[in-house]
């Protein structure tokens, strides 16, 4: 007979097959859980003196993830989407003298040239990065994020087998980080109008300003007193027949005036430049409204073009309705470029930096059954040509807009910024960026500014990397 002891055992049934959920780890977004280093194949940018090491990849740059999942600029996506007879990639002397590795042979650059985006292509399907089907494109991903710093150029094929080190034990960075979704602040870089015939094709020094018209057109032109009281913005500053006439740029809104971006014109007609339309009171004096893009100047009656200016004189200045093209420092340094407002989606260009995104029906990414790079093979998607070639073009700007987007304004800082441009230091006066002190020898503006050659305008981006 059972003696009741007030326990009654409940025995624990425990997992015999595994436990029922899995292990599942996760990391911040700055650093995300997984070992990366730049591609050894990439050719070098910047030359680090202190530790004599080059850079391959600027810190803010989009990036991606080559074939072997080595961490590239994401623009070189963009880059290899071309016609079959384009280049594509080159190496100098200084990539052969740092032993970056050539991507179509996996070995050392042996000699400084270039590639064509068919001998990529045929060169990677030879090695098995890619299948025979791909193209160069392929070979490099959508873009994961963008560089948390400068990435050194890779020190070997790998970074943990010492015997593949490029100089023996050295290591100018362990593994490198990606940050997917932050904010982050980024130049935006103006385009350049290059000598602009101010040749007054709407010349109206008499009648009013039709926006919609005369401005919206923007095809260049004078204009005087009597049509910029007209505007609403100057009815209350410029009275009908005050001494000052107006020059419609044909580009807007226009970039500040800095050292980067200066304006300049083919007649001595810009000695002084005044803070407002009202100031104006003698020859040479000017005033630049930005947004609207429109330069004011003296003139006694308010109704001719002053002396100086012609209509056969040539003007140079920097804007914002087009993307900076170009020079080394967009190819380098990190930016934005183009006409940006608060809450645009943004995308990336060959130079892996930041642009507005749009449904980019001329310049898809992606190859047609022939090799032929869709963009070369129908650029005006009308549905006058075939209809299947038409399909591919269509799907290929739809599925690189999608997964091309990168990040989205939320923000604009206007420099300079505090009264810093009236603070004057040491070497304002140097024409490299780099030697001169952020702030108080650039004109009151960022290093960020002045190293891409940017004007006065930053963005906040909240990066977006789905």
């Amino acid at each position: 007979m059972a003696i009741p002891r007030g326990y009654v055992p409940n025995h624990k049934f425990w997992d015999r097959m595994g436990r029922v959920t899995p292990n599942v780890e996760w990391s911040e977004s700055h650093r995300p859980h997984f070992e990366s280093f730049p591609a050894p194949w990439l050719p070098v940018q910047r030359y680090e003196i202190e530790i004599e090491a080059w850079y391959v990849v600027s810190a803010g740059k989009v990036v991606a993830e080559d074939r072997n999942g080595n961490l590239v600029p994401a623009g070189l996506r963009k880059a290899f989407n071309k016609a079959q007879g384009t280049t594509v990639l080159t190496y100098t002397a200084d990539d052969v003298a740092d032993s970056v590795m050539d991507l179509t042979t996996g070995a050392a650059v042996a000699a400084a040239g270039s590639y064509t985006e068919a001998e990529v292509t045929e060169a990677l399907r030879e090695r098995g990065l890619i299948r025979p089907d791909e193209r160069a494109m392929d070979f490099v991903s959508k873009p994961i994020g963008i560089a948390s710093y400068n990435y050194f150029k890779a020190p070997g094929s790998d970074w943990y087998n010492p015997r593949n080190l490029t100089s023996h034990n050295f290591r100018p960075q362990a593994l490198t980080a990606v940050t997917c979704d932050y904010a982050i602040t980024l130049p935006v870089l103006p385009a350049v109008e290059t000598t602009e015939t101010m040749d007054g094709d709407l010349v109206n020094l008499a009648g009013s300003i039709d926006w919609s018209g005369d401005l919206g057109t923007r095809t260049g032109g004078w204009f005087g007193s009597t049509a910029i009281n007209g505007l609403v913005k100057y009815a209350s500053d410029v009275a009908a027949g005050a001494e000052v006439v107006a020059y419609v740029f044909e580009k807007f809104p226009m970039a500040h005036v800095t050292a980067e971006s200066p304006i300049t014109a083919s007649v001595a007609g810009l000695v002084k430049e005044k803070s407002s339309v009202t100031a104006i009171s003698a020859a040479g004096d000017y005033f630049i409204d930005y947004d609207l893009g429109m330069l004011f100047v003296y003139e006694a009656g308010g109704d001719a073009i002053p002396s100086p200016w012609t209509t056969g004189a040539t003007i140079t200045y920097y804007h914002y309705e087009d993307e900076g093209t170009g020079s080394n420092t967009v190819t380098s340094f990190t930016c934005a470029t183009g006409n940006l407002e608060y809450g645009d989606f943004l995308t990336y260009d060959e130079n892996s930096n930041f642009v507005k995104a749009a449904l980019d029906l001329a310049n898809p990414e992606g190859y047609l059954a022939d090799g032929s790079a869709v963009f070369t093979a129908n650029t005006d998607p009308d549905y006058s040509g075939v209809d299947a070639v038409i399909s591919h073009q269509l799907e290929s700007a739809i599925d690189g807009h999608l997964f091309g987007i990168v990040g989205q304004i939320i923000g604009t800082t206007i420099f300079p910024k505090d009264y810093l441009g009236e603070v004057k230091t040491a070497f304002a006066g140097q024409t490299a960026a780099n030697m001169r002190t952020p702030g108080s020898a650039t004109g009151g503006r960022t290093d960020q500014l002045t190293y891409t050659n940017s004007a006065e305008k930053m963005i906040i981006v909240n990066l977006i990397f789905r």
